[in-house]
């Protein structure tokens, strides 16, 4: 019978000691993913990242993350974000929870002052041991806000600035990640504006994105939904406008950089009856891989100058700190990047138009990268750049509207528009762009 005692005593003591074994394994590896989560963010040089108040135990651990905006202006007020987190330890998975406050310099803080809401935004998310997954869970609070529309001036007539509500349901926002690759899914249920002249509507906006590698080399794609926008101008019927969309790809190998854009401009409607209806696509391709690092890196090197430059509107001091830059942006046109319209449709039956087009836009870059700037004048550099754009664009289904400011016979369809050489050429007129060559810089 002691035999039995001790060996179930011993079974005992090793499963304990494993379950304990497993639980510290657990906690190790969340504090090794957070830690590479903070190193991976303060990496980037317009931030200050670091995690604060750290208390980590087998079973709980808790802390909090700080990160701090400083690529602004010296004396402009910094923002910073801070999340606690409380982190419960399992043998297969970790699960947090926590707020979320972002404070500018002043000390106001976005949820709460700046915004008229409830609370902070508040999260929850897990982390699962064995998968390596951490997934997350955002809830941004509802708020209501008056917000300032500039000034603006639309064919010589002067629009004043004016005062909107800006008021929000609450916001979801979910984030996986495992290793490099991330997905995102947010959702922005009703988000309206309005004042004495307009009511402007959104419902059901979405987002979503996934993110694969590092600024070396990624792969990323992002979605941004409006099913249904309506505005209502004071007095007027509701213009209401369905399935608005956007989608971007963007990847980067050892070669080169490749982005493409996608648009659907919806339907849109005024009592039923359409109005518009379309979309595009634009893709840049034949943008030199080590080129565009280049430029990344010392535009993140040298942007707190040029925003401080920015901001004081001075041109010199604008030019100096964008004198780093200047190197790599002549490497990245030497590839001879390129822009493409792959499609184009807008139909409106109000203006009678069914219009399809195509098209593309490229800069010849042999030799950009000897140039010597320094050297050389404005005028110079203004005819040597138009000289070098190559384009063309087919557009089948003109509207009249557009063929009769350019000065074209209805009948021309399509309509072609070719540019070489420094010189437009719309259905065979002709049109210099080069300024006169009389400065031989």
């Amino acid at each position: 019978m002691r035999k039995w005692m001790i060996a179930g005593a011993v079974v005992i003591v090793l499963a304990g000691g494993g379950y304990l074994g497993a639980q510290a394994y657990s906690s190790q590896r969340f504090d090794s993913e957070m830690d590479k989560l903070v190193a991976r963010l303060d990496a980037r040089p317009d931030w200050n990242v670091s995690r604060e108040d750290v208390d980590s135990g087998w079973f709980h651990s808790s802390g909090r993350i700080e990160a701090r905006y400083v690529a602004v202006a010296r004396d402009a007020d910094a923002v910073s974000i801070e999340v606690p987190y409380r982190a419960n330890h399992g043998l297969l998975e970790t699960t947090l929870d926590g707020e979320a406050q972002v404070t500018d310099g002043g000390g106001q803080m976005l949820f709460g002052d700046v915004l008229e809401s409830q609370g902070p935004m508040t999260w929850s998310g897990r982390f699962l041991t064995r998968e390596q997954k951490l997934e997350g869970h955002f809830t941004l609070p509802s708020f209501s806000q008056t917000v300032t529309v500039p000034a603006r001036e639309v064919a010589g007539e002067v629009t004043p600035a004016r005062d909107m509500q800006l008021e929000s349901a609450e916001s979801t926002l979910d984030i996986e990640q495992v290793d490099d690759h991330v997905m995102l899914k947010g959702a922005v249920p009703r988000l309206r504006l309005t004042d004495d002249q307009a009511d402007v509507l959104i419902e059901g906006a979405t987002v979503s994105g996934t993110f694969e590698g590092d600024d070396q080399a990624f792969r990323q794609q992002m979605a941004l939904t409006f099913p249904t926008t309506t505005v209502t101008p004071s007095g007027s019927p509701s213009v209401i406008t369905r399935d608005i969309g956007y989608t971007v790809k963007a990847a980067l190998d050892a070669d080169q950089l490749t982005m493409q854009l996608k648009a659907d401009l919806g339907d849109t409607r005024i009592q039923d009856q359409s109005v518009f209806s379309g979309g595009f696509t634009l893709a840049l391709d034949r943008v030199d891989g080590d080129a565009y690092r280049a430029l990344t890196k010392a535009l993140e090197e040298n942007l707190t100058e040029i925003q401080t430059a920015a901001d004081a509107e001075d041109d010199g001091a604008l030019e100096s700190a964008l004198a780093p830059l200047q190197p790599s942006i002549q490497a990245l046109l030497a590839g001879s990047p390129r822009l493409s319209l792959e499609s184009l449709n807008a139909d409106s039956p109000m203006l009678g138009m069914k219009m399809r087009g195509e098209g593309q836009l490229s800069i010849d870059g042999a030799g950009i990268e000897e140039w010597n700037p320094e050297t050389m004048s404005d005028a110079a550099l203004e005819r040597e750049f138009v000289r070098r754009l190559q384009g063309s664009l087919t557009l089948e289904g003109a509207p009249a509207v557009l063929l009769m400011s350019l000065g074209l016979p209805l009948g021309s369809d399509p309509l072609q528009v070719e540019l070489a050489d420094g010189v437009l050429d719309i259905d065979g007129q002709r049109i210099p762009l080069l300024p006169l060559a009389n400065d031989s810089n």
